[in-house]
């Protein structure tokens, strides 16, 4: 159903053919049954454009029964042995009307992309009526293709807030990602759909949805650590995650979905805002690194931190990232007992072109093929909950959006942090972060300096 596609449905077959092991079928279905090449001569005859038809065994993109490319005029349908017969011919009948008027791409919306499916089910049905394929749409089946399009709608939707984000594409990418954690944990295709549109209000399941792993949102990273497959968030960010606790849980779980859904309404507002923060850059030795702050005191510091993390990961187009979280338990408690000691998380976060990793990693690769990208300098973004005020739930709901980035993260927890000096009182302060090699290495201490 979906016609974004990124290359040749033929190249799809190869890669799926050398995936597959020598003693497997051929995925193609060759030559193509009677019943599928007579709506092929249909369509022709009628003066729709189209090149060539692959009937497969197995899916060429995840969750797509079918698929109809625009620039080659080709068709891609799923002819499973569990399946019938009349499905596929009417997935057939569904991209050949997508062939009779190709829509016009990119889509402004996902409620434009989906009212175009709507009215390409109803084409597909006005084919059938004239080339006597009426009995593939029964008033109850036509009734359940609508239903799934609403739902198909309902989906997306409920993925970009989740994710914060409009973005379409990105949106997609994330939505494959939750059916294949869902797919994993043994989760109906029913249940996923619940949980992302409220039906299913459980949360403890809403949990799972929230923390997907936003790494696979990041075309490229540089892993230097094998990943928890569960992380424990007492292990990662020390003794304040007590996120077993119900109330602070559930709690923790309703904020973070709400805030997600602001970031993602108010996405170019909280874009422009931090577009006038500042960066320093600072020297150390011959390393230079660029350096922010934000404080995280209330929801809408709390959009502004979690947007911030979105862009600067999301949208590294062109390189390579390696990403390390830090948090400091109870900064400067030792100076000063207050009932609310501040609290200190770091994010460094070191940029690599791709033309430096993935020509190494696939030596075949041409360099000509990636994009061209300056060398960046490495970051570190220090978010700094204050002293002096109870940040519990705020900061709960912080480490839940962490949990989401520690698969392609190296994440040390500090313990106290002894300094007589705040790291960020003065932008100009000297503070280290980690160099890409120390990064590969053990984890040590992070201290302020005087």
């Amino acid at each position: 159903m979906n016609n974004r596609t990124h290359s040749t449905f033929t190249h799809q077959l190869q890669e799926l053919r050398a995936s597959l092991p020598p003693e497997a079928p051929d995925p193609l279905i060759d030559p193509s049954p009677d019943a599928f090449l007579h709506l092929w001569e249909c369509a022709r005859a009628a003066g729709i454009v189209v090149s060539n038809l692959l009937i497969v065994r197995q899916q060429l993109d995840f969750r797509a029964a079918g698929a109809y490319s625009i620039e080659d005029h080709d068709i891609w349908v799923w002819y499973s042995p569990d399946a019938s017969e009349e499905q596929a011919l009417r997935t057939l009948l569904h991209e050949l009307a997508h062939a009779q008027y190709p829509p016009t791409l990119p889509y402004a919306s996902f409620e434009e992309e989906w009212e175009e499916e709507r009215a390409t089910w109803k084409r597909a049905i006005a084919l059938a009526q004239a080339w006597e394929m009426e009995h593939l749409f029964s008033e109850e089946i036509v009734a359940a293709l609508l239903e799934e399009v609403e739902a198909c709608l309902q989906q997306r939707l409920a993925t970009s807030a989740i994710v914060g984000s409009a973005d379409m594409e990105r949106t997609e990418r994330a939505l494959k990602q939750l059916w294949l954690e869902a797919d994993a944990r043994g989760w109906t295709g029913e249940l996923l759909h619940e949980v992302l549109t409220g039906a299913r209000s459980d949360p403890a399941l809403l949990a799972e949805v929230l923390t997907f792993d936003r790494c696979v949102l990041h075309a490229c990273w540089e892993v230097v650590h094998e990943p928890e497959e569960d992380p424990d968030p007492d292990i990662l960010f020390g003794p304040l995650s007590r996120l077993g606790e119900g109330t602070l849980l559930v709690n923790a779980v309703g904020l973070l979905q709400h805030t997600l859904a602001s970031c993602s309404h108010q996405e170019e507002t909280l874009r422009a805002r931090l577009a006038i923060r500042p960066w320093h850059v600072v020297t150390l030795g011959s390393m230079s690194y660029e350096r922010g702050r934000q404080v995280v005191q209330d929801e809408g510091s709390l959009q502004e931190a979690m947007t911030l993390v979105n862009q600067l990961c999301f949208e590294a187009h062109g390189y390579a990232l390696r990403m390390r979280w830090q948090c400091f338990d109870e900064l400067f408690s030792r100076q000063d007992q207050v009932a609310y000691p501040a609290r200190l998380y770091c994010l460094h976060l070191i940029l690599t072109p791709w033309t430096e990793v993935l020509t190494d990693i696939h030596p075949w690769m041409d360099p000509d093929m990636l994009p061209a990208c300056q060398a960046r300098l490495p970051k570190a973004v220090w978010f700094l909950f204050p002293k002096g005020e109870d940040t519990t739930l705020l900061e709960a709901t912080w480490q839940l959006f962490l949990i989401s980035w520690v698969n392609c993260a190296k994440v040390s927890y500090e313990g106290s942090l002894s300094s007589p000096v705040n790291p960020l009182r003065d932008m100009g302060a000297s503070q280290r972060p980690p160099s890409p090699k120390s990064m590969e290495g053990d984890v040590s201490t992070m201290g302020g300096t005087a």
